[in-house]
């Protein structure tokens, strides 16, 4: 079946996929997702976010992601306790809500590291008041410090750079 697979047939790929989970081979699916593209999408990653290994609940997430669908992707990371992905989501995302509820889920679960992880990860599309406000709010100020010293040295640099320009006209 892998030899007739390089046709990307929507048949063929889907059924091998099939072979794959059946065997547990998570590291196969992957791979075969990856080359071949060919196959319902969506109707895989709900069929994985059931899953019982964490591995295809994983590649579930990633389906999601690959196919614009941010929100359930983060969701699934999230429930699967999988941050690092979480975080590289919703920054892939490009959208500021989708961080901003992430963020606000690291801190209702006291995941202090991940909230501070995320301010770097996600950087350029977080809200400087917002992440104040809420590092104010939970009262975890040394955890933002870091993102708000560099939103600083930015708004700086750019003042800096606009008054060059301004004066050199």
């Amino acid at each position: 079946m892998r030899q007739v697979q390089t046709q990307n047939n929507k048949s063929v790929n889907e059924a091998l996929n099939q072979v794959l989970i059946d065997e547990e081979d998570y590291a196969g699916l992957r791979a075969s997702i990856d080359a071949y593209d060919n196959f319902d999408n969506i109707a895989l990653a709900q069929q994985l976010e059931k899953h019982e290994l964490l591995e295809f609940r994983r590649i579930s997430a990633y389906l999601y992601k690959g196919n614009n669908r941010w929100k359930q992707s983060v969701e699934l990371c999230k429930k699967d306790k999988l941050y690092k992905d979480a975080m590289e989501y919703a920054a892939e995302s490009r959208q500021p809500e989708i961080a901003e509820e992430l963020l606000a889920y690291f801190l209702d679960n006291k995941l202090h590291d991940c909230f501070a992880a995320s301010l770097c990860q996600m950087y350029d599309l977080l809200h400087p008041d917002v992440i104040l406000e809420m590092a104010w709010k939970h009262k975890i100020m040394d955890f933002a410090m870091p993102y708000m010293i560099q939103v600083m040295r930015d708004y700086h640099s750019r003042v800096r750079a606009h008054i060059c320009i301004y004066y050199h006209e």
